[in-house]
């Protein structure tokens, strides 16, 4: 069995600050795509899994994610992981991962991990700039966390079988976003619309992959946020 993993100094290594908000913004983004755990019997699930481990499985963050000192979201947070980088899973279960630090164990949400690194999604100059100007066209000077909710619609939409699998076509779908033909996309973007489509495109969406629709209305089969800007629904 691997006994050895890269979390040392975990506060100080993996703890980023994100375009100049602090820490507890941070986690409090985290939060909103974080699920409770269902079984309050977890840690002892994850105990008994222990005994049958006879070796761990490397996997790579695609997000930023908090790593905790217990299986639920409500357990002190140790630090948070930046995007790509390498965790020892020694037992996922109740959609949390078990991994080795040099303290002993912590836990992490199993859904933003990878098998290899090159499935960490990348972005081009051209993704940049279409998604500043569609966050500028729909929210120009929203607070961040709204402007991080529009552009993770964007990529659920890329992802999402039923939409054009790139960024520039899901923004000019025909009939979309309104800012594409009312001329609100090309007004400059602001520092933080650069700074927030950046973010996503680095760490991926905020949104469960299923938010697909951003209006001021509901649609689809239900919703998932409502805000006072906007109404986020599932497919």
């Amino acid at each position: 069995m691997k006994k050895l993993i890269y979390v040392a100094m975990i506060s100080s290594l993996f703890v980023m600050p994100v375009f100049g908000q602090d820490n507890s913004e941070t986690q409090k983004n985290q939060e909103t795509v974080e699920e409770s755990a269902s079984d309050t019997d977890l840690m002892a699930q994850f105990e008994e899994a222990l005994k049958y481990v006879t070796d761990t499985e490397t996997k790579y963050t695609t997000t930023v994610v908090n790593i905790r000192k217990e299986p639920n979201i409500e357990s002190e947070i140790l630090g948070t992981s930046l995007v790509g980088i390498s965790f020892d899973i020694v037992a996922t279960i109740g959609g949390w991962s078990m991994i080795i630090t040099e303290d002993g164990y912590a836990y992490m949400k199993s859904d933003w991990f990878v098998n290899d690194v090159s499935e960490i999604p990348t972005y081009s100059d051209d993704d940049l700039y279409v998604l500043a100007h569609l966050l500028a066209g729909e929210a120009h000077t929203y607070p961040d966390e709204e402007q991080r909710y529009v552009a993770s619609v964007v990529l659920n939409r890329v992802n999402h079988s039923k939409y054009p699998n790139t960024i520039k076509a899901v923004v000019f779908q025909k009939g979309q976003y309104a800012c594409t033909w009312d001329g609100n996309y090309h007004r400059s973007p602001t520092e933080r619309n650069w700074a927030n489509a950046k973010y996503i495109l680095e760490n991926g969406s905020v949104m469960p992959s299923d938010v697909v629709y951003q209006a001021n209305f509901k649609q689809g089969s239900g919703v998932y946020l409502r805000t006072k800007y906007h109404h986020y629904c599932y497919y």
